[in-house]
């Protein structure tokens, strides 16, 4: 840590001008248009075979594309609790199970049209309530009307996608661009814009950290491997891998600034992901096992500290509140 301290101290003598309309014309839009239409696909495909076999493909695709911008909890995304319907978790009271297996159970047709389904609990929409559907082996034999659901979320999921996708290709991502224009009601400078995209980056690592993460690992006395993210889909080791390509792609569009020891962070928690062979974080359960997670959790760390001071030196910002704080 003193090492990584004292080599931002020699490398960041002056600041950096950012660019945001870079981040948003070559991460934040063209992120946006793939979870679009990735979901899109996932609901186009559910369509013509809803089998769980098939479906599955397609929603790895659909989560891979949102794991890439999760991070960014501002703008349309806030809007009507998006953010929380495609992605709720944790749930730490397993409130979306308990919905869906009283759904199968009852046979309930709130799910036959748009407007019922967008009336269930956001704990039994998005993401998490269809990895149930998919992966959980309680769901495995519910008929047409399992079929029904995995369609109904599915086309749901989709609905949002391409409400957020486009609220930021017809007006958010030019707010956020001319950040600072006399105009500009939202971000009344350049600098807030900035901000706005230094705390997601911020954001984004601790949740990585502390949830993703922290959740399996719990305590030495007591590992908790069944509470890491998608561990019934065995992709809670390629959610990390996602989300951190994802924020090193924030990072690099943000700035041409150099921030090498930033870079030698991610380069060091990439090549501990390559050596990992964890997918699910089963393996926090047992002494080796858990001391490998444990490295990642640091080497992710090693990132955050980095970035907090190398880019908010460079960039002239600070870590802000972040709409994610508190869920």
């Amino acid at each position: 840590m003193k090492y990584i301290m004292s080599c931002i101290a020699a490398l960041t003598a002056s600041t950096a001008s950012a660019d945001v309309a870079r981040a948003v014309d070559d991460y934040i839009l063209p992120g946006y248009a793939t979870f679009a239409q990735t979901a899109t696909t996932l609901s186009e495909g559910a369509t013509s075979d809803c089998t769980i076999a098939a479906m599955r493909p397609a929603w790895h695709d659909a989560f891979d594309a949102w794991i890439n911008i999760s991070h960014l909890h501002f703008g349309p995304i806030e809007q009507d609790g998006r953010a929380v319907i495609i992605a709720f978790w944790p749930d730490g009271r397993s409130a979306g199970v308990r919905t869906l297996a009283r759904l199968v159970a009852t046979q309930d047709d709130v799910i036959s049209t748009p407007e019922g389904t967008a009336q269930l609990s956001a704990a039994a929409r998005g993401f998490y309530a269809l990895e149930y559907l998919l992966f959980d082996p309680q769901f495995d034999d519910t008929g047409a009307y399992g079929c029904a659901l995995r369609r109904a979320l599915a086309a749901d999921l989709a609905n949002i996608a391409t409400q957020v996708t486009d609220a930021w290709q017809t007006g958010y991502g030019a707010t956020l661009r001319n950040a600072g224009a006399p105009d500009n009601q939202i971000y009344l400078t350049e600098r807030e814009g900035v901000q706005a995209l230094f705390t997601s980056l911020l954001a984004g690592l601790e949740f990585d950290i502390d949830n993703r993460l922290g959740r399996p690992l719990d305590t030495f006395e007591r590992p908790r491997p069944t509470r890491a993210e998608n561990w019934r889909s065995e992709r809670s080791q390629h959610n990390i891998l996602i989300s951190l390509q994802g924020l090193k792609s924030l990072k690099d569009t943000l700035s041409d600034a150099q921030t090498p020891v930033t870079d030698a962070a991610f380069a060091r928690a990439f090549a501990k992901l390559e050596q990992l062979d964890d997918p699910a974080f089963a393996n926090v359960a047992d002494p080796q096992g858990r001391f490998k997670v444990e490295v990642l959790q640091q080497t992710l760390r090693d990132i955050a500290v980095a970035a907090e001071v190398e880019l908010s030196d460079l960039l002239g910002v600070q870590a802000g509140f972040n709409a994610a704080d508190g869920d």
